[in-house]
């Protein structure tokens, strides 16, 4: 079954031009120029799936492409090759690709098979297609399954992974006892990004106001931020355990921003049926150049320019539950289904979360 509900960005392809040849005593010489960062409607997320025990499915890089809704996948193989004739609607790279890992060069992979992945998700059952990228080594840290896939008839070298670090934050803490309690301490929201923070009546000891930002900084400088902000709704005493907290309402506002004209925040909302996270951003020699976002089964890429972020791809490779989406923009005390590792729990209630978890994580990781 494909794998990255949750994406950790480890790898781009890039679309680049031709270097111009070297002229030698014998007339032009190749060269191996590495290039920088391309546009980004040539930057693409690859996947690293690993076959069942059984030997079923595929283990290798694959990249998916789109995904189409069906009313059952009962009897269809969970991956199976196709034959390219019935891959022809597939919108794949046409120049080479390339994939980087931290702290490798970038690697050449070959286009290979086109697939097609049934995954049977109750209510959302769907088949995922793309093709397989060869000669390429797995993840060098096997808690990574995704990458960034670069079109370039040239090593992308020069194109730099900038990722997300964090800036502020307003947390409350789980105790050994499993008891939330309040904020003690906070870190501000950045004044041009709390500017676009809606206007919310919330006050202790009714409610408290939870908050967590990430920045992308390029040239010592921000060129993106991510984050939420929580209003939650305080019933009874705190400390309070899971069976209490879990069962207040909270409110939530999330989203991510990047540097507008005059250098205000501008929050990206283009290319999102459904809330995405920024994952990092490509840079190079000219700055910020390419942002990109996933989220469940999905991803986007924006240029970037002193206007803002214009979005260039958005793919849609996997319909996931409804009760996948969304999740990022919780920052306060984080519950886990009370059932975990047993049978499935039923359903919480619209705005309930069922067991409590210590919350160290930024949102939009």
């Amino acid at each position: 079954m494909l794998r990255g509900m949750k994406r950790a960005l480890l790898f781009v392809v890039v679309l680049a031009g031709c270097p111009p040849p070297a002229t030698g005593p014998n007339g032009p010489q190749p060269v191996e120029t590495e290039v920088g960062c391309p546009a980004a409607s040539a930057v693409y997320i690859a996947s690293y799936l690993s076959a069942a025990a059984d030997g079923k499915g595929h283990t290798g890089w694959v990249l998916p492409v789109r995904d189409d809704k069906v009313e059952t996948v009962t009897g269809m193989a969970e991956f199976e090759e196709i034959t390219p004739g019935g891959a022809q609607v597939l919108e794949v790279p046409k120049l080479p690709v390339w994939i980087v890992q931290p702290g490798l060069p970038p690697c050449r992979a070959t286009l290979g098979k086109p697939y097609r992945a049934a995954i049977d998700i109750p209510s959302a059952a769907n088949l995922s297609y793309g093709v397989e990228l060869d000669g390429c080594p797995p993840p060098a840290d096997q808690e990574e399954d995704e990458a960034v896939v670069v079109e370039s008839q040239a090593s992308p070298g020069q194109c730099q992974i900038q990722t997300p670090h964090p800036i502020a934050t307003r947390l409350g803490d789980v105790d050994p006892k499993r008891q939330w309690t309040r904020p003690t301490k906070q870190t501000p929201i950045p004044p041009s990004v709390s500017a676009l923070v809606p206007a919310h009546t919330c006050s202790a000891p009714g409610c408290e106001t939870l908050w967590s930002f990430t920045q992308v900084d390029v040239a010592a400088a921000p060129v993106a931020w991510s984050g939420a902000v929580n209003w939650m709704q305080i019933s009874g005493d705190v400390p309070a355990g899971a069976d209490v907290v879990c069962k207040w309402p909270i409110e939530t506002y999330s989203g991510f921003f990047v540097p507008g004209p005059g250098g205000t925040a501008t929050k990206v909302d283009a290319g999102q049926d459904h809330p995405l996270a920024l994952t990092a951003v490509l840079a190079d020699h000219t700055g910020a150049k390419v942002l990109i976002a996933d989220g469940a089964g999905e991803y986007a890429t924006y240029d970037l320019s002193p206007a803002g972020a214009a979005l260039a791809r958005h793919v849609v490779w996997l319909l996931a539950d409804a009760s996948a989406y969304g999740v990022d923009d919780r920052v306060g005390p984080v519950c886990e289904p009370a059932g975990a590792g047993g049978a499935a729990p039923a359903p919480p209630a619209a705005g309930v979360r069922p067991a409590l978890q210590p919350n160290t994580t930024p949102a939009h990781p």
